[in-house]
């Protein structure tokens, strides 16, 4: 995959009604490493995965043409992703349909993230309590972020969160001047995507969504919540109702967060 297929892929998730900006691909794949299939000149499929470190990697935006399905392409693109990612450990969150071709190639569930999105009314906003601490993170603050993330997530993801600080804006939640949680926050899709979200507890968690949320009112957010989060039950309450969900599966032994931090709320479906 290359610039001049960006056009192609937008227009086949579009087909498959995800609803990417060529701006949403441009910046995954300027972080990835993808591959596409043609048919007849036309990109039919495509597949993007991300290194993390030399042992660990994520895979998304896993599409095949619905006129083009049942002819093995699914199965074409696991195999050179298998060989491209060497032996890593890897990550991708499944649609019920791709259930079966992913444990196929041994991933196994683990877990489930829970997609939120709605715009939400600013009344809805004016009545969330404001939680003290969080602040707008400055360029001061990236050294601490990536260590806590990297607590949270058992993974090294510096140039990810460089390159989401740099379209986007972050917070901060601190007390006693150590970050105790952070939350950035992105134009994608629709409007604008809330995550990653990692904290030491839900409570701090909701208080960094929150701060993008008033910062949002009116507006369309997509938030993707770990399952195991606690994070659903309290966007459901302030109208962010879920409208689906995936299924988390890896292929080799997943990075452990460390204790003390958690991750609450993923960057994206396919980044993690």
């Amino acid at each position: 995959m290359d610039d001049a297929d960006l056009e192609a892929a937008v227009a086949l998730s579009t087909e498959v009604r995800w609803p990417y900006r060529i701006e949403d691909w441009r910046f995954a794949s300027g972080l990835g490493r993808g591959i596409v299939a043609e048919h007849q000149g036309r990109v039919v499929a495509t597949a993007i995965w991300w290194p993390y470190a030399d042992t660990y990697a994520t895979c998304g935006m896993i599409i095949v043409s619905p006129s083009m399905q049942g002819n093995g392409l699914g199965r074409a693109l696991m195999a050179e992703l298998m060989r491209d990612t060497s032996g890593r450990t890897i990550l991708l969150n499944s649609t019920q349909e791709g259930l079966r071709l992913y444990q196929a190639y041994g991933f196994e569930s683990v877990g489930t993230v829970h997609q939120h999105q709605a715009r939400i009314s600013p009344e809805a906003v004016a009545s969330m309590p404001d939680v003290g601490g969080v602040r707008p993170a400055v360029p001061g603050d990236l050294g601490a972020i990536f260590d806590f993330d990297r607590l949270a997530s058992g993974a090294e993801r510096r140039l990810l969160l460089t390159e989401l600080y740099k379209v986007g804006a972050a917070a901060v939640i601190e007390r006693g001047k150590s970050i105790h949680g952070f939350a950035m926050c992105r134009r994608f899709g629709l409007g604008h995507a809330i995550g990653p979200v990692a904290a030491k507890n839900a409570d701090d968690a909701m208080a960094l969504v929150g701060y993008f949320i008033r910062r949002r009112a009116g507006e369309f957010l997509r938030i993707d919540a770990s399952g195991d989060g606690g994070l659903s039950p309290c966007l459901n309450a302030i109208g962010l109702p879920e409208v689906g969900s995936v299924t988390t599966m890896v292929r080799g032994r997943r990075p452990e967060p460390s204790a003390g931090a958690r991750m609450f709320a993923l960057a994206s479906q396919s980044l993690g």
